[in-house]
């Protein structure tokens, strides 16, 4: 049997049993159902808090002239208005109701008119009628000594002082809409990150401590198991990926964070998620399998995969609180070409357009060169490793074997 048959084959035993557990099927249903939840929640309040109200105002015919006034006040106030006529009879009944809808009734004089409400005014609807009543009394004032109250708001509209700066201002580069499509990447990221690499470490330990390993590696390699492994269980990861990331982008697109309302696109900040995710995976993947061998017991995994999950938990934390401050600082620019900062500091940055042209397929190409050592030694680990048993082998004698 060809060595990539083999692989294939182990990698599919990876993908199902991962995939197909109960535990891990309802975590990521649960999963789907809260961002499902938030959505809805978030999309409630939203459009709650979008929509604006209509008030209600009555004019008595005394005061009917103050109609134009008043819907022009509205329109520059960007209240929905809606003027109606009544008596006063009919309005105060209206008003004495339990639960009217009718916001103020206006009569007497235009000049100076009554505002009948019910219990206290509106102050949007107040404003209103006071800026209607005084561009009312303006306008026939200037009609009395024989001025165009037309003209006159014309020119009034056009007094305004024209603004001229000595220094441009400076570009602010934090975007809270970049900020936020960013840390759902980079939080997804990490914990699939985290889910696969503690994944193929438990793996590997729990072959060697039930002794399947023996029996699989009288047939096949070590290089293949773990390859096959690697490849099963990162299946598994990047289809959690997509399931979580587009269930994201689903989401923000029902709440209107789409590119037409903010400059990031949720499809092209999905893609590079997957794309970063591989080679973030790829990097640290092989590095969890092969470390995990050298331990053979449960108990003992944590002194593993400990430094290792402190190596993830740099690069996420320094890029949450250092890139969306400073994407393109000389620092950033720096760490996002070191491999194992680029998975978490190029999606972020990427969001936020601080990203040169080469700076992407630059960071790409350092970690395609870095990848083969970090195969090499985690192979050379695996493999010296896997059938030990008892106590912890240290690294250096597992290199040095």
């Amino acid at each position: 049997m060809s060595g990539t048959r083999v692989v294939w084959m182990v990698s599919q035993r990876e993908f199902k049993t991962r995939m197909l557990t109960k535990a891990n099927i309802i975590s990521l249903v649960v999963m789907v159902v809260v961002i499902a939840i938030g959505a809805a929640v978030g999309s409630y309040f939203l459009d709650r808090d979008t929509e604006e109200p209509v008030r209600h105002v009555a004019l008595a015919r005394e005061v009917a002239e103050l109609r134009p006034a008043l819907e022009a006040a509205a329109t520059a106030g960007a209240l929905d208005l809606e003027i109606t006529t009544m008596t006063a009879d009919d309005a105060t009944a209206t008003l004495d109701g339990d639960d009217t809808t009718l916001d103020a009734f206006l009569d007497g004089e235009s000049a100076a008119p009554r505002m009948l409400v019910a219990t206290e005014p509106d102050t949007a609807v107040l404003a209103v009628v006071s800026q209607a009543v005084r561009d009312h009394a303006t306008a026939e004032q200037i009609g009395d000594l024989g001025g165009d109250p037309t003209s006159f708001a014309a020119a009034i509209a056009q007094a305004v002082p024209h603004l001229e700066a000595v220094h441009e201002p400076e570009d602010s580069t934090f975007d809270d809409a970049a900020f936020g499509v960013s840390m759902a990447m980079i939080s997804i990221l990490f914990g699939a990150l985290v889910g696969s690499g503690s994944m193929i470490a438990m793996g590997v330990v729990e072959e060697k401590t039930s002794r399947v390993v023996e029996i699989l590696l009288s047939t096949i390699r070590p290089s293949q198991l773990l390859a096959g492994k690697v490849l099963g269980i990162g299946a598994y990861g990047l289809f959690q990926v997509l399931v979580l990331g587009g269930s994201l982008a689903v989401a923000a697109l029902t709440l209107g964070v789409d590119a037409l309302e903010i400059d990031v696109s949720i499809g092209s900040a999905l893609v590079w998620l997957v794309v970063w995710f591989l080679v973030g995976y790829a990097i640290f993947a092989v590095l969890f399998g092969g470390f995990a061998a050298l331990v053979s017991r449960q108990e003992d995994i944590g002194s593993v995969t400990t430094p290792l999950l402190f190596v993830l938990f740099v690069p996420f934390y320094t890029t949450m609180f250092l890139v969306p401050h400073d994407p393109d600082g000389t620092a950033v620019r720096v760490l996002s070409q070191i491999p194992v900062f680029a998975p978490f500091m190029m999606p972020v940055r990427g969001a936020f357009g601080a990203l040169e042209p080469w700076e992407m397929p630059l960071s790409l190409a350092i970690a395609a060169l870095t990848l083969p050592g970090l195969v090499w030694l985690a192979a050379r680990v695996y493999q010296r490793g896997v059938l030990h048993t008892g106590s912890r082998m240290k690294l250096r004698e597992a290199l040095r074997s």
